[in-house]
């Protein structure tokens, strides 16, 4: 059985939004997830959960200006071997 990893996803929905007294405000949404993974997981395997996160966020802020995503795997390294953090 491959070993698992923990994957951190951080996505961020922002963009300007026009009031009704014809000010104008920013609005920020953000999403994060921690997943267990196989360590043998693809990059299209990551991918598609991203993806499926991004529906989720549009389901709150259908139309952001920008979407950023971050996904990050914790790790050191310690006398040549590699090992995941919890």
């Amino acid at each position: 059985m491959p070993e698992s990893i923990k994957v951190e996803f951080e996505l961020s929905a922002w963009g300007q939004e026009n009031t009704q007294d014809g000010g104008g405000s920013f609005q920020k949404h953000e999403l994060l997830k921690i997943r267990t993974v196989s360590k043998d997981i693809t990059l299209e395997q990551l991918e598609a959960m991203v993806k499926e996160m991004i529906a989720d966020i549009k389901k709150v802020y259908p139309q952001p200006e920008q979407l950023g995503v971050k996904v990050t795997l914790r790790a050191k390294e310690t006398d040549g071997v590699f090992t995941y953090l919890d």
